[in-house]
């Protein structure tokens, strides 16, 4: 399940990280702060389990496409692709990309939420 995690955060982080590091220069230090240590309620992880299964799928659907490609400028536009499914997965599922985001990040740090997150997957 970690693994699973990390390499969708690296997957999903991909196109999104420009985009969300505009967004925290414009945060001030102290929403950033609050952002990476917010509670995570039930139903976002509930959430967050629907939407990392549809970007699992996402990912897959992409993988050899992306590994295939002839090009830069065709990997680019595969992995442009891919991001915005990525995106509209997370959104259809009830979450953010941001909250998305910080679900793994903190996920990768809290061993409790880990655990909650393998128990939610194992579920469903």
């Amino acid at each position: 399940m970690q693994k699973t995690i990390i390499a969708l955060a690296t997957v999903f982080a991909l196109g999104s990280t420009a985009a969300m590091a505009q967004q925290q220069q414009a945060q001030d230090p102290m929403a950033q702060q609050q952002q990476q240590t917010q509670e995570i309620s039930e139903g976002m992880l509930v959430k967050f389990v629907s939407a990392m299964e549809e970007v699992q799928g996402v990912t897959e659907k992409y993988r050899d496409k992306f590994q295939n490609a002839e090009n830069q400028e065709e990997a680019r536009e595969i992995q442009q692709s891919a991001q915005e499914e990525m995106i509209a997965a997370v959104e259809d599922a009830g979450l953010t990309p941001q909250e998305y985001n910080m679900i793994i990040q903190q996920a990768q740090n809290d061993e409790e939420l880990r655990a909650r997150l393998e128990e939610l997957t194992s579920d469903s």
